[in-house]
């Protein structure tokens, strides 16, 4: 794929992500600019949450929470997940979520309240 490609398809996964999200009850959700080094996620405007979006056939969850690790420390954020947009699965209801397993205890600890 071509980088332009793939950088399109990114976008497109990510906004697809954001109208999704707002739909759904996240309704400031909006893709975040790049920030090198510095990166806070693919998606701003959801507070304490950091969330990085993949797209592709290529499976890398060790890579994707590795890469998560570093956004969520720079974001300052409580909770992350990777959401990833299966091949041949434009609509976000029949994506993944992957995320640490400390986040998700957290998160059904705090349902349970």
């Amino acid at each position: 794929m071509k980088p332009g490609t793939a950088k399109a398809k990114g976008r497109d996964t990510e906004a697809a992500l954001v109208r999704w999200l707002r739909v759904n009850g996240v309704l400031h959700a909006e893709r975040r600019r790049l920030a090198g080094r510095d990166d806070q996620g693919d998606i701003a405007g959801w507070p304490w949450v950091c969330v990085e979006v993949k797209s592709g056939a290529r499976v890398d969850v060790a890579g994707w929470l590795a890469e998560l690790a570093v956004e969520k420390h720079n974001a300052m954020a409580a909770i992350g997940f990777v959401a990833v947009r299966p091949k041949g699965k434009p609509d976000p209801a029949g994506w993944w979520a992957v995320m640490p397993l400390p986040d998700m205890v957290e998160l059904i600890a705090a349902a349970q309240k």
